[in-house]
């Protein structure tokens, strides 16, 4: 493929473009801006860079940019914080080394869901900062590209000035446990993913109330002789704005449809101290109905869901865009290092031991079981059904500030392996993708 090298507006850095993308030039504080050119009314992927004076550590950078998103972006949600760097060697000193914060936020004038990872490293006194941005739903077809174009950055000759990279790491910032595994020093990224809430923004109803709207949809009619005897439902339903008497009123009629004759359905089923819990939701068109009960964080005592009783689901109804990141938010998906548990095959019974309430780790456990064995589990099983398809279905453990671990049986052992929450959020989103445009799943 063709490429072309562009160079900033000040001459202190250049990237590489594939041919079918453009440079552009529009703020004096942006030294690169890389534009892949839309429709009218279409979010135009693109890729910014900015360098800036620096002579503090990659912590204080990260520190600084997230905080900086959190103020300045609508409705962030961080999916993870990884170790990067352009030649895609494994570091040898991780506190000098880049990272990549990987996330998503909502577009305050569209209301888009929009996808982003930003590419940080120090170099010749600068702090550098390549922002890539596509629509959500467009991120795992050009994340390649984008990723190459960062990667592509170099800092002019006249600007390198032999500048060490400060490895200190701010007091407080230190993740111990991270740093023994990984044998460098690493700050520690898992308390962004414990701030985020899952939105219950929908109307609460109980179980057995959705079920009949289900019912509902199948074709069952709520005469007025039957009234009496679904009147704790109807009344539920009334509240939440669904029906009218025994008739639904619009609203109503449009979850109905949703249910009646779904492009895809998806279901996540959850456990934790709160017991079972679910997810799902039915995409119809551009638009997806979700019915949620307490997810990873209500569950882990991180948040208050706010439901009226355990039989109650939050419903709503969201743009099919931003179904990955709602599904995520649910399950707890967030920045944590993925750390590897060991011995990563353990007995069936000695996990049913831990799930009831037995939290003296397995013999021979490594520093990160036995951590892992202490937390507040949630474990969560995800599945997908189109019109002729399924994904099959796969499972994680929420290990809290661990992060996420895949799991899987197989005779009587029970494995776990530690898995990138990126990877997470990527499944998620290619599961989607598969069952509405009836392909197989990529990422398994």
């Amino acid at each position: 493929m063709a490429s072309v090298i562009i160079t900033g507006r000040t001459e202190r850095a250049q990237m590489t473009l594939p041919e079918h993308w453009s440079a552009e030039d529009i703020r004096d504080e942006i030294e690169l801006l890389a534009v892949l050119k839309a429709k009218e009314g279409v979010f135009a992927p693109n890729l910014v860079v900015t360098l800036n004076p620096y002579s503090g550590s990659m912590a204080e950078f990260l520190a600084s940019a997230v905080g900086n998103l959190a103020q300045t972006l609508t409705d962030v949600q961080f999916i993870d914080v990884t170790l990067w760097n352009r030649d895609r060697e494994l570091p040898e000193d991780a506190a000098a080394e880049g990272r990549a914060i990987t996330y998503t936020h909502v577009s305050p004038s569209s209301g888009d869901i929009l996808r982003t990872t930003e590419w940080l490293f120090i170099e010749g006194g600068l702090a550098v900062q390549a922002t890539g941005t596509t629509a959500a739903q467009d991120w795992m077809f050009l994340a390649p590209e984008l990723e190459q174009i960062a990667s592509s950055l170099a800092l002019a000759e006249s600007v390198m000035a032999p500048t060490p990279v400060d490895r200190t790491l701010p007091d407080g910032a230190l993740d111990a446990l991270a740093s023994s595994e990984l044998g460098y020093p690493v700050e520690s990224i898992s308390g962004l993913g414990r701030q985020q809430h899952y939105d219950y923004a929908g109307e609460w109803v109980r179980g057995a109330s959705f079920a009949l709207v289900d019912e509902m949809a199948e074709g069952f009619k709520v005469g007025r002789l039957q009234a009496d005897d679904y009147r704790a439902e109807l009344d539920d339903l009334a509240r939440a704005g669904l029906v009218e008497g025994t008739k639904l009123t619009e609203a109503g009629e449009f979850i109905q449809l949703h249910l009646q004759d779904p492009d895809a359905s998806f279901r996540i089923s959850g456990a934790g101290a709160g017991g079972e819990s679910h997810y799902q939701a039915w995409a119809y068109g551009p638009s997806v109905l979700v019915a949620a009960g307490p997810g990873c964080h209500a569950q882990t005592g991180l948040q208050d869901a706010g439901a009226p009783s355990p039989e109650h689901v939050n419903v709503q109804i969201l743009p099919l865009s931003a179904l990955a990141r709602d599904m995520a938010a649910w399950a707890g998906v967030g920045p944590a290092w993925a750390l590897p548990a060991l011995p990563a095959g353990l007995s069936q019974e000695q996990f049913a031991q831990r799930w009831a309430g037995n939290t003296e780790p397995p013999a021979g456990a490594n520093a990160v079981l036995k951590a892992l064995w202490e937390q507040n589990w949630f474990t969560w099983e995800f599945a997908a059904h189109g019109a002729e398809s399924a994904v099959e279905p796969y499972a994680y453990l929420h290990g809290g500030p661990l992060g996420l671990y895949r799991v899987g049986s197989e005779d009587s052992t029970t494995w776990v392996v530690p898995t990138p929450s990126v990877y997470v959020y990527d499944q998620l989103d290619d599961a989607i993708a598969a069952i509405l445009y009836d392909r197989p799943v990529r990422l398994t």
